[in-house]
């Protein structure tokens, strides 16, 4: 009964802050450019802006893992919040290229801090307590994710036509009130802050980053979030392109459409979980996301090519809820959990940086944007090396 009534508050816990989290961060996610645009930055300028949000994540994520290990969870989340927070503050206050590259430098190291982090406070909160991994709360997770990203970008896109700063002050009170929320929730559920265990804690060197090498759950992991970052990393950046101006598509239905799709997925895999082995459901799950790029680079089919697009954006949603179940139990028992996840992190945002300037290349050669699918097929494959034991 006990298990059962512990088990309930860690997963209330972690619902509720993923969904407030999220949801503040995700009011600006769609804002940034067109506040970048408002405010006189060139079109050609934006991406280089944009790009330094990328170095940000990149340079934060091992000290993100150490950090977190190190000094507490908590305080890690809490440092994360109030880094993007004040990554917000200066768009408000200077508002030139250099500043707004400052900007989004800050909040590629917030997320980084982020990543992963309350994932390692859960799966040790289920350590201690003696509670075995659950993926079926891990999906749940996912379809809170996807949910609060939905309910967020639609609040931060109404704001911005009230005015241009409102979203980034909304954003940034949320994730200032974050940490204190932290303490509140915290408090109240009797929960208290986590790290490495003193017993198992070695000196921060280059051989604990080696070690996870040589565990196959860092493999699999790390091939599941490569295969899935590279793949998905063209629908996620052309879909407006291909479905809204080539195929013309209501852009307002397309994005509804394709969230609802990405939060089905999310439920399906949360209710199926349980009962379909984990290597079946990834070997079904790619092989339908392959057939579904190969297809759509082969048909032309306006009406066909969008519910292929929904079936991947479904696919992508019960692949989202499958990484997370993963992780959880790839980290369990590790004494060092969110530097392994920080390290996987690293790795695969170094090989999606390389994958896309190979995609760009390859568009550049056959100046095709339907090649593409084929290629993002051929990425989903790297997965397929996770199912042999």
């Amino acid at each position: 009964m006990r298990l059962k009534s512990v088990s309930f508050k860690i997963a209330i816990l972690f619902l509720v802050f993923t969904a407030v989290f999220t949801l503040f961060r995700s009011s600006m996610s769609g804002i940034f450019s067109l506040f970048y645009a408002k405010n006189g930055i060139p079109d050609a300028n934006i991406g280089s802006i944009k790009s330094f949000q990328n170095i940000g994540i990149v340079f934060g994520l091992l000290p993100a893992g150490y950090l977190a290990d190190r000094i507490g969870r908590l305080k890690v989340l809490a440092l994360s919040s109030l880094v993007i927070a004040t990554s917000f503050f200066i768009l408000i206050l200077f508002r030139n290229f250099f500043f707004f590259s400052a900007a989004e430098l800050l909040y590629g190291i917030g997320l980084a801090l982020n990543s992963g982090t309350l994932l390692a406070y859960v799966t040790d909160l289920q350590e201690q307590n003696k509670i075995a991994p659950s993926s079926k709360l891990m999906g749940m997770q996912v379809i809170v994710l996807n949910l609060t990203t939905l309910i967020g970008g639609n609040i931060g896109t109404w704001l911005f036509g009230i005015k241009d700063t409102a979203p980034i002050w909304f954003a940034m009170l949320g994730l200032v009130l974050y940490p204190v929320f932290i303490w509140l929730m915290t408090s109240f559920l009797s929960f208290s802050d986590n790290r490495a265990s003193s017993k198992k804690k070695d000196k921060y060197n280059i051989k604990n980053i080696v070690g996870f090498f040589r565990k196959r759950n860092f493999w699999i992991l790390l091939l599941l979030n490569v295969g899935y970052d590279c793949g998905t990393q063209f629908i996620l950046i052309y879909w407006s392109i291909i479905y809204v101006e080539k195929l013309g598509f209501n852009l307002s239905l397309v994005y509804t459409l394709f969230m609802c799709a990405l939060i089905l997925g999310s439920v399906l895999f949360s209710k199926i979980s349980t009962s379909v082995n984990s290597k079946n459901l990834t070997l079904l799950n790619t092989v339908c996301m392959i057939g579904a790029f190969v297809l759509s680079g082969t048909l032309e089919n306006k009406y066909i090519l969008f519910c292929l697009f929904l079936l991947i954006e479904l696919l992508m949603g019960m692949m989202s809820g499958q990484i997370s179940a993963t992780s959880n139990e790839a980290i369990y028992g590790e004494s060092n959990k969110s530097t392994m996840l920080s390290t996987i992190s690293f790795i695969a945002e170094i090989l999606v940086s390389v994958s896309l300037f190979i995609s760009n290349s390859i568009m550049k050669v056959f100046e095709n944007l339907n090649v593409m699918f084929f290629v993002s097929a051929i990425y989903f494959g790297i997965v397929l090396l996770t199912i042999p034991s």
